[in-house]
């Protein structure tokens, strides 16, 4: 595997059949033409969000597209694509938005956002969104794009038949202690503010419940926590 660094890093809207050729659009476009001012026959670089980073010069620039000859690409593997972070809604967009930055750079790439009973905010702007996590894909310079689902209500958990972790702080399991098997795909459930009610524990019906810290974590301080451990 290679790493890079210090390179701007786009997302191509689309790439030829036998991967010779990609092109940026839209907002891509737009950023590499009026912003970093790129011209023909400048080197840039591009993910097809599906594992893969191309190298390569650009070829042409059209009114409102742009095309790249590749030179070389770099093929990478998801570490993280058994692991699904449950996220809720937070009432603190920042706090909301910095939880998923920080998740996506250090790697998670499969995303559930629910409502709960205690959730101060219901609804979820899902262009925003997409924005946040393909921005910190680009930025942190990974290949895969996140993929996220929404949940109106915990009840939908109810029907996953997967391992679905709750991060309980009255758990007398550790998360520290337990062994995952990386064979299995894991649900990471992850409680809002006010914590899930006994009902929603209920509905949710966890394969197990997990202590992550002794004292109270604020929900992005566990979320992150999480992520960080896993990568």
């Amino acid at each position: 595997m290679e790493y890079l660094s210090n390179i701007e890093l786009y997302f191509c809207s689309s790439i030829s059949k036998d991967g010779k050729i990609f092109q940026l659009a839209d907002e891509e476009f737009h950023h590499a033409t009026k912003v970093m001012r790129n011209k023909v026959w400048d080197k840039i670089y591009a993910t097809d969000g599906n594992g893969k980073i191309f190298e390569g010069s650009i070829s042409a620039i059209e009114k409102k597209n742009l095309f790249v000859d590749v030179i070389k690409s770099f093929s990478y593997k998801n570490g993280l694509d058994q692991f699904t972070f449950c996220i809720p809604n937070l009432k603190n967009p920042d706090r909301f938005k910095f939880a998923l930055e920080k998740c996506v750079e250090l790697g998670v790439t499969n995303f559930i956002l629910f409502n709960s009973e205690r959730s101060v905010a219901k609804g979820f702007n899902t262009y925003r969104i997409n924005k946040i996590l393909l921005s910190a894909m680009k930025q942190s310079l990974q290949a895969f794009l996140p993929k996220v689902e929404i949940f109106n209500s915990v009840l939908q958990f109810n029907d996953l038949k997967i391992e679905k972790i709750l991060f309980e702080q009255t758990s007398d399991s550790k998360f520290m202690d337990h062994k995952f098997d990386l064979t299995k795909q894991y649900y990471f459930i992850f409680g809002p503010e006010g914590g899930f009610s006994q009902k929603e524990i209920l509905e949710i019906n966890p394969t197990l419940t997990l202590n992550l810290a002794l004292n109270r974590l604020r929900s992005e301080t566990a979320i992150i926590k999480v992520a960080s451990i896993l990568s």
